[in-house]
């Protein structure tokens, strides 16, 4: 779906991102108003990476986006990272008293090299691999980043150029057991936790004061915005600032999971009805932080537990059958399919799946389908999740559309409808 939504955008990497006609809009932008980074995707784990130009000389570094990271890790050892501008930070320093509780220093044995990655009195950190959920002994560090953004120049247009460069704490893990489970070309990940004051977003948002503690996904695009709007797009038959098109709701606190993003699902439809879920799995028990609904990008499909996805595939089914559309054996992992040609078009039966809260709904038009087999089948794309998971729904990348918002200084999560622009 991302192609379709891509022939609507006009991408940042243009020289010059706007025409005349279009300058009244830069009235209305600062000279810049947030940093930008590109995204790529590996085609086999699906996971997104941000690529980052870092250390002397510079050199791109891709991160797999984490949104539960407290701080982004690399591996380091025996010169994988060559940076002559790196810094050990000292483990007497505010920074140490932040990414590790309680503050330890490094010990080194022997004389060493500043490329050995054993800084004495530098501060011992924990680092962490989300995906495979391993914890290892690491260093804390900072090196330099190349920023960029993007510039108005009244009836000229828009360029995207240098800002400068910022330094930016990193987590240095001691072995490449840290890398295991991330796509092919990565070299670590990309802390985006919500709470962690050495989470990208406020480190980015601490280095540039007028910046919000905000970051926006652009997964069309394949960007992301670190410090909140404007997001300049031509989409349908709307053009300006995009986070005008905006539906935002709370972001919830689960006391045991603070850096993670939950949102506040009360219940989900298909084509109009309810699908019965039992109202306790939805709520996040405060004691053990069990249940509720958060975003996870690092979840290529929304995960269920087991009694949400058995009664949600009941519901798509029946709907299907209703609509004389075609069921065929699932494709792994899902547990609904159906032969494409007889599924009959959005706009015919818009809404499919969508996602009730307490002031607004969500609809994944587009989204609630997974094109396999050469486009010849579409399964509905949501998993099993197990029958006591550690959060009842997992919204994951592919429903989650082209464009969202976390704003993590006003607590609230932006996403927009399918037919936004579209009027």
């Amino acid at each position: 779906m991302g192609s379709s939504f891509a022939s609507y955008v006009i991408q940042f990497p243009l020289l010059l991102f706007f025409l005349v006609s279009f300058s009244s809009a830069a009235n209305d932008l600062p000279s810049f108003s947030n940093i930008i980074f590109n995204l790529d995707r590996d085609p086999l784990t699906l996971q997104y990476r941000i690529n980052i130009n870092q250390g002397t000389p510079l050199a791109t570094v891709k991160l797999v986006l984490d949104f539960s990271g407290k701080l982004s890790g690399l591996y380091c050892n025996k010169g994988a990272y060559p940076s002559s501008s790196y810094q050990p930070i000292k483990c007497m320093s505010p920074q140490c008293s932040l990414a590790s509780k309680p503050v330890t220093c490094v010990s080194c044995n022997g004389t060493q090299t500043k490329n050995s990655w054993c800084h004495k009195n530098a501060c011992s950190i924990s680092t962490r691999n989300t995906v495979t959920r391993f914890s290892g002994k690491g260093e804390l560090i900072s090196d330099v980043v190349y920023t960029e953004s993007i510039y108005a120049f009244g009836n000229e247009g828009y360029i995207r150029g240098p800002i400068d460069l910022r330094p930016i704490s990193f987590g240095c893990a001691a072995t490449s057991n840290f890398l295991k489970g991330l796509g092919e070309g990565a070299e670590g990940v990309a802390g985006l936790g919500r709470s962690s004051r050495l989470s990208l977003v406020s480190q980015f948002s601490a280095a540039f004061p007028q910046f919000r503690r905000t970051f926006a996904l652009d997964l069309s695009g394949l960007l992301i915005y670190f410090g909140g709007g404007p997001y300049i797009y031509s989409y349908g038959k709307f053009f300006g600032d995009l986070s005008k098109l905006f539906h935002y709701v709370p972001l919830l606190v689960n006391p045991k999971s603070m850096e993670e993003y939950f949102i506040d699902v009360k219940s989900v439809k298909i084509h109009g009805k309810t699908v019965p879920i039992d109202k306790k799995l939805l709520s996040i028990n405060k004691t053990n932080g069990v249940g509720g609904t958060k975003i996870d990008i690092l979840k290529p499909y929304t995960v269920l537990e087991t009694s949400i996805y058995k009664a949600l595939i009941k519901v798509h089914t029946k709907w299907a059958k209703g609509m004389n559309v075609s069921r065929v054996t699932p494709v792994s992992p899902f547990g609904a399919c159906y032969k494409s040609s007889t599924i009959p078009p959005w706009t015919s039966k818009p809404g499919s799946v969508a996602f009730i809260f307490p002031n607004s709904e969500w609809r994944i038009v587009w989204r609630d389908l997974v094109s396999v087999n050469n486009d010849a089948v579409r399964c509905l794309g949501f998993v099993d999740g197990g029958l006591k998971p550690k959060t009842s729904i997992v919204i994951g990348a592919h429903q989650l559309g082209w464009f969202m918002e976390f704003d993590t200084s006003k607590s609230r999560w932006g996403f927009l409808q399918p037919e936004s622009g579209q009027q």
